[in-house]
């Protein structure tokens, strides 16, 4: 099969398709796998579009069309409705989107095909479906493929400009400063506008600058750890949602998913800190400027308070020596109150520093922020302070960094284990909701038999909450005395014959899917088409009857159909309609199909019809004190039903007296 093979692609679309995929091959593949989501991606592609060039692609392959089942837009009407009922039971906009590419087809091998993989879910949703694993796929989104942050206190150095030029090329650039150094001049300079610079050099010796590191890989999770580690943190709701899905399908012990748990634990430390090193240090990055300001301001206040309570006395000599010249009053001030100076500058230091646990140099370059020098008003160091912040900032950071590598080194292979976990959750989930689905509505997989019939027993209809059980048969399935292949059904109004006809469609369509049915059992043949007419709304004009007569020719001929049909007497007088439904019933008689007709005409049709017909009823049991009607909604077999207005006559005429019951009684006498 080529692309332009597939009904509907023409040269343009099948260029399309074969540059999103990147070949012919990779498109067809994602043709018959039923990759709606990512023939999104093509441009211009709708869903509609999407669900429709798949199925088509996989009706190619069983030689069926999508539309060749669905014969008119009742049954069209009737097998939408059931799509959107399936897709609310998905849990996965994918699963969502894929269900949607399944049909019906007279295709015996397509059918059987399904059927094993509507069994197989079956059985997944019947024993995952206490679970909380619906949650958890319902979390399970499409992977976010974000860009990635910038890092900006961070910078690579390098002295080569081929290996410069193969860092850009592979993007390194985007995610961190690169820049292309001469000397070590250059790369001292550089280091003191960064927390770290990473070098990879061959001719400059940079082992002189404690503050730049040498390179030991140029791999992507060595320079920038952060692209990898950002994969898993934009993710982490969806990896969260999809390894405890892989924990409940213990996927762990597949083959496939090998290395699955180590993949889980290492992910789940992104993000937590237990460097208790690294935690001091942020600390004091945080903190130390703060409490310098603070300690300062109550040493100035702290000084003045203590000088205005001293007094000092000078000698003779110190005054003679002062006003000659020979000394300095500042001198003489610092002499006499530098004991309170610095018990003062002490005290403050203690306070700056207590809890932070200063280590090593950093203790030193403290004492440089609050100098000791006896003055007043005393002054922080900012050159100091912010000397000391950067060496604070870039050991984090060398920290940080090399924890955020030893994480990246073990992730960075793995991502394509997320992305097969990641798939065959979306593709599990396909079957998990057909499964759920069937399970939530009871519905059962039918039985296929030779002869043109269609049957079922305890079915309810999905259109409706809380429906009665119905059983109803046509053709020799086994599950009623009557054989025959063609009905009419008569019955009371809104006795369910209507409800009664889409239940048939419905154990039709989903059969002919390949999926289950909504009936404890059911049998049914594989018919060619289904041609479902639904109820007209009025009686029509010459040409609109014409056009709808045209509609009816197709029922002629051999291919094996099912026809239902709802009151079609309303599209002309009643005398012709019956007529007319006589020769349709004649003409599904011989072409070996089966068909059920609702129609209120059942003995004029039957009157006129050339094959025997079998006239089945919903029978009212009476009226209830409202008017209501008591319905047994099964039909009854060769049994024509009584009409709501002879139930309803009938009443009148059990509850009046006198002149009004006799009139009543006549008036019963005429349908009897």
């Amino acid at each position: 099969m080529k692309l332009q093979d597939i009904p509907g692609v023409g040269a343009k679309l099948s260029e399309r398709l074969i540059a999103h995929y990147k070949g012919e091959d990779a498109a067809l593949e994602a043709l018959l796998v039923g990759d709606v989501a990512g023939l999104m991606g093509v441009k211009g592609m709708s869903l509609r579009q999407a669900t429709s060039l798949v199925q088509r692609a996989k009706g190619g392959v069983w030689g069926v069309s999508p539309s060749d089942f669905l014969a008119t837009e009742e049954a069209v009407r009737i097998y939408e409705s059931l799509m959107e009922m399936l897709a609310g039971s998905a849990h996965t906009d994918y699963a969502r989107m894929k269900l949607s590419t399944f049909f019906p087809s007279s295709s015996l091998e397509m059918i059987d095909e399904n059927r094993r993989f509507a069994k197989s879910a079956i059985c997944s949703a019947e024993e995952h479906l206490d679970t909380d694993l619906p949650l958890r796929l319902s979390r399970v989104k499409p992977l976010r493929r974000g860009t990635g942050p910038r890092v900006r206190n961070r910078a690579i150095a390098i002295d080569s400009a081929s290996e410069y030029r193969d860092l850009k090329e592979r993007g390194i650039d985007k995610a961190i400063d690169v820049h292309l150094v001469e000397s070590l001049r250059d790369l001292r300079d550089l280091a003191q506008g960064y927390d770290g610079v990473t070098f990879i050099g061959k001719t400059l010796d940079s082992l002189s600058l404690s503050e730049v590191e040498e390179a030991e890989e140029v791999e992507e999770w060595y320079l920038v750890p952060e692209l990898v580690l950002h994969r898993y943190i934009e993710n982490r709701d969806i990896l969260d949602a999809a390894f405890e899905a892989a924990r409940i399908l213990k996927l762990d012990s597949l083959p496939a998913f090998d290395g699955l748990e180590r993949l889980m634990e290492a992910s789940s430390k992104i993000g937590i800190e237990d460097d208790p090193e690294v935690g001091r240090l942020e600390r004091l990055n945080s903190e130390l400027e703060g409490r310098v300001k603070e300690a300062v301001s109550w040493a100035n206040a702290e000084i003045k308070r203590r000088v205005e309570r001293s007094s000092v006395t000078l000698a003779g000599d110190d005054l003679l020596s002062a006003l000659g010249g020979g000394g300095d009053l500042r001198d003489l001030f610092r002499s006499r109150m530098g004991d309170i100076f610095r018990e003062v500058l002490k005290e403050a230091k203690d306070m700056a520093s207590a809890d932070l646990d200063l280590k090593g140099g950093e203790r030193a370059h403290f004492e440089e922020v609050i100098s000791s020098e006896v003055r007043y008003p005393l002054e922080e160091d900012r050159e100091a302070l912010a000397r000391l912040l950067r060496e604070v900032r870039k050991k984090a950071e060398g920290r940080r960094l090399g924890s955020r590598r030893h994480l990246a080194r073990d992730l960075a292979g793995e991502w394509h284990l997320i992305e097969a976990l990641h798939r065959y959750l979306l593709e599990f989930d396909v079957a998990f909701s057909l499964g759920s689905f069937a399970l939530e509505r009871g519905l059962k997989m039918p039985s296929f038999l030779d002869e043109p019939c269609i049957g079922f027993s305890e079915g309810k209809t999905l259109f409706l909450d809380g429906p009665e059980p119905v059983s109803y048969s046509v053709g020799p399935t086994g599950l009623a005395e009557p054989r025959e292949r063609v009905a009419i059904l008569s019955g009371v109004n809104s006795g369910g014959k209507t409800t009664l006809m889409d239940l048939v469609a419905q154990v039709a369509i989903l059969a002919h899917m390949g999926f289950p049915v909504p009936a404890a059992e059911s049998r049914l043949s594989v018919f060619k088409s289904l041609y479902y007419f639904g109820k007209s709304r009025g009686t029509l004009g010459a040409g609109a009857f014409e056009a709808t007569i045209r509609k009816f020719s197709v029922l002629a001929g051999g291919e094996r159909k099912l026809v239902l049909a709802d009151e079609l007497e309303a599209i002309t007088e009643p005398g012709a309609s019956a007529k007319i439904i006589a020769s349709l019933l004649d003409e599904i008689s011989r072409g070996g199909s089966a068909a059920i007709f609702v129609s209120h005409l059942a003995e004029d049709v039957a009157r006129f019809a050339e094959t025997d017909l079998r006239i089945d009823g919903i029978e009212a049991l009476g009226l209830d004190e409202e008017d209501r009607l008591i319905v047994d909604r099964s039909p009854r077999y060769n049994r024509l039903a009584k009409s709501t207005p002879e139930l309803i006559i009938e009443r009148l005429a059990r509850t009046s007296r006198g002149a009004e019951r006799e009139f009543y009684g006549r008036l019963l006498s005429k349908f009897r």
